[in-house]
């Protein structure tokens, strides 16, 4: 070992990589992370408010279901968009085009606040469109910044920085809403946000310029030949589709349950901030702990965890459950989360032609994760309508949304079987 690779293991550097648990990942992968936390971090004000905004303009739960039910299905469809702007530009352009998207949306939260109540399904379809055009780069430098072996850490880094943002970002915004007060601690809030999203815009032309290659549209036909003659692509999209049936009523319907039971924003602070440590906790757990070989273990028992917790929390059905359920779910929603979507990547590149295809691949991957979660949605307020509001029913299709996971499960191990057959008849040949 040279004195050069003594003094570079030594460094502050290398000890935050051991801490993460990311020292198999690449210098670019950490501009990119960077990117991501900037991105996260400005994101991430207007989620505090908007959801609990919503009920109290509208009174009614399933405002805040199709609110997220908009956003989710203008990505999809911006995607299928943005996927041939990145076949002729590169991610740093899409990327670039999402982070201004956000920041022409907030200037309309900041205009047009007291109107959120009755446009809500506007703005949910333009905060769609932002993320369409973002998240199809983010995606790719996934791809090209991670591989099978470092994957998994390389999630949980990005998952553990996104908890800490989650943790610390509604924290600060809500000591300078109580310091300034009223519509100028909006104004400064969003102020703030424009100029982390300035440091995130300048932070993405940091990252190294993609190798040119020739110029081409999108070929959605030729993708979906490619999909049918390996199964592991498609099976890896269904695991996407199941997991969205859970994940994307989770992201913020167990706050609106709090909220329900005792209307107070203080305890819903509270709840973020003791579900923020947990997240934190858990996702550092598993960029040390998981590995292709363990991880779908790891998805078995939090879909088991996860299916009992919904079970006391139906028969005992209070605040503290609430809050209890809620940690539980901070520690083990991420464990499926993130390994179906590790999962995915991995048995997708396991076929050699798929670089070609990674636009598409990224929008179709959207599309197959956002008909899970208006599944999910739709099932969820058919339910909370028929039963009247109650809550007993909200927990109860909470249920139905997590037993969906086994199917998750299932889908993932049959998508590893399928890509390890491919790999083996390709030797054969």
């Amino acid at each position: 070992m040279t004195e050069q690779t003594v003094n570079r293991k030594s460094g502050i550097k290398w000890k935050v990589k051991c801490i993460l648990g990311g020292t198999m990942l690449s210098h670019n992968y950490y501009l990119f992370l960077l990117v991501h936390t900037l991105f996260l971090v400005f994101t991430r004000i207007p989620a505090i408010f908007i959801n609990t905004l919503l009920m109290n303009q509208t009174g009614d739960v399933n405002s805040t279901l199709f609110y997220n039910g908009a956003i989710f299905a203008a990505c999809a469809l911006t995607m299928s968009v943005s996927a041939q702007i990145l076949h002729k530009t590169g991610c740093r352009v899409t990327a670039t085009v999402g982070i201004i998207g956000y920041n022409i949306l907030y200037l309309c939260y900041i205009l047009f606040q007291p109107y959120v109540g009755t446009c809500y399904m506007l703005f949910g379809l333009f905060n769609g469109m932002a993320d369409g055009f973002y998240y199809i780069s983010y995606g790719h430098m996934i791809l090209d910044y991670t591989d099978v072996t470092n994957r998994d850490s390389g999630m949980g880094i990005i998952s553990t920085l996104s908890a800490g943002v989650n943790l610390t970002v509604p924290f600060l915004a809500g000591s300078i809403l109580s310091a300034i007060g009223g519509v100028k601690g909006y104004v400064a809030i969003f102020v703030l946000a424009f100029a982390i999203a300035f440091l995130a815009m300048a932070a993405v032309f940091k990252l190294p310029g993609e190798v040119k290659k020739e110029k081409r549209n999108v070929r959605y036909g030729a993708f979906i030949r490619l999909m049918g003659e390996n199964r592991q692509i498609l099976y890896g999209l269904l695991g996407e589709t199941l997991k969205g049936v859970r994940e994307g009523t989770f992201m913020f319907i167990l706050n609106i349950i709090l909220y329900q039971l005792i209307k107070s924003e203080f305890l819903i602070g509270c709840n973020s901030l003791l579900t923020g440590l947990v997240s934190i906790l858990s996702f550092w757990f598993m960029s040390h702990t998981f590995r292709p070989d363990n991880r779908r273990r790891f998805m078995l028992l939090a879909v088991t965890g996860l299916t009992g917790i919904t079970i006391v929390c139906y028969w005992f059905l209070n605040p503290v459950m609430v809050i209890l359920f809620a940690a539980v779910n901070a520690f083990l929603a991420g464990m499926i989360e993130i390994s179906c979507y590790t999962t995915f990547f991995d048995v997708s590149q396991s076929v050699k032609e798929i670089e070609d295809f990674s636009p598409e691949l990224l929008a179709f991957h959207e599309i197959f994760v956002v008909t899970g979660r208006c599944i999910g949605l739709g099932a969820f307020a058919l339910i909370n309508t028929v039963s009247g509001a109650t809550l007993k029913a909200q927990i109860f299709s909470l249920l139905l949304l997590t037993l969906a996971q086994f199917g998750t499960v299932f889908m993932c191990r049959t998508a590893v079987r399928a890509a390890v057959r491919f790999k083996m008849s390709v030797k054969i040949d």
